[in-house]
């Protein structure tokens, strides 16, 4: 069908004009890539994101093609576009570090090492930016803080950058001296290297760490210095979210409805059992990537 050109989209003021003429397709305004890009200001790369990851995200289908190029309702896509980027009642990791007081590196390190502290999914990702359900999120944090109740007092005063001694690191790490004589030859996981070492005239090695290296290995040790005590390690998962009941349900869903798109079975699963959507989507996910134990 030959398209026309015809009048205006829904918009967010900022990002689109009431002036520019648009093409239609079956009597629908409609917006190719380029276009969605320069009105919503978007990157061409991420919009193809986007759409390549439609079944988890809800981005509507192309309407059709305008010379070979892709085509969206205009009015679709940006109702679709809305909501996708709604974060009223989410929070990034800024948001965490301003209300909690956790700092921005440590809930780095939280999101990095989440396939042992079973750190929560972003209920969304908004180009680089992960937003998070506060109380999935504060949850997790309960139950993993109530879980490091064995950690010793770290003193976070200093510069990262300084470099200290051993026995200036046990006091860091509000540890004796004594306990720790024997890290550098038979370190603990997450120990770091030495910074600096050098060799006294008598043979005697002389070890310095960066300050930042300590804090980052009190954040990351485990019971008994790296050692977990008996009958206290969890096995490690071998994908998102093995060994949770909710991945069961997802696999029955995904099972008895496989032609159904991801985001439609997440939207069902959160209205039959609880939680969000975006949740739901990343066990969807996992659910369609293992299918059986």
């Amino acid at each position: 069908m030959e398209p026309t050109i015809t009048g205006k989209a829904p918009h967010r003021d900022t990002q689109i004009t009431e002036d520019t003429p648009m093409a239609t397709l079956n009597g629908r305004p409609v917006l190719t890539r380029r276009e969605l890009a320069d009105r919503y200001g978007l990157g061409i790369t991420h919009l193809e994101k986007l759409y390549r990851e439609r079944e988890l995200n809800g981005h509507p289908e192309a309407a059709g093609t305008i010379s070979r190029a892709l085509v969206w309702c205009a009015a679709d896509w940006h109702q679709w576009y809305e909501r996708h980027t709604d974060t009223a009642a989410l929070e990034s990791r800024a948001d965490l570090q301003s209300r909690t007081g956790v700092g921005l590196s440590t809930l780095a390190l939280l999101w990095k090492d989440r396939g042992s502290n079973q750190h929560p999914e972003p209920e969304k990702t908004i180009g680089n930016t992960m937003y998070w359900n506060p109380e999935t999120w504060d949850s997790w944090y309960e139950g993993y803080r109530a879980n490091q109740q064995w950690r010793t007092d770290v003193d976070l005063s200093g510069n990262a950058e300084d470099l200290i001694s051993l026995s200036e690191a046990a006091r860091v790490l509000g540890m004796d001296p004594t306990s720790i004589t024997k890290y550098p030859a038979r370190p603990p996981k997450h120990w770091p290297t030495p910074a600096e070492e050098t060799t006294t005239p008598k043979g005697f090695v002389k070890r310095k760490y960066r300050r930042g290296d300590i804090w980052t290995y009190a954040e990351r040790r485990e019971r008994g210095g790296g050692r977990p005590a008996a009958g206290t390690t969890k096995p490690d998962r071998r994908y998102p979210y093995d060994g949770d009941p909710r991945l069961d349900q997802a696999r029955a869903a995904v099972k008895t409805n496989p032609e159904t798109p991801a985001a439609q079975l997440a939207g069902r699963l959160a209205r039959e059992h609880g939680g969000t959507a975006g949740t739901w989507s990343h066990i969807v996910r996992s659910a369609q990537q293992h299918p059986e134990d």
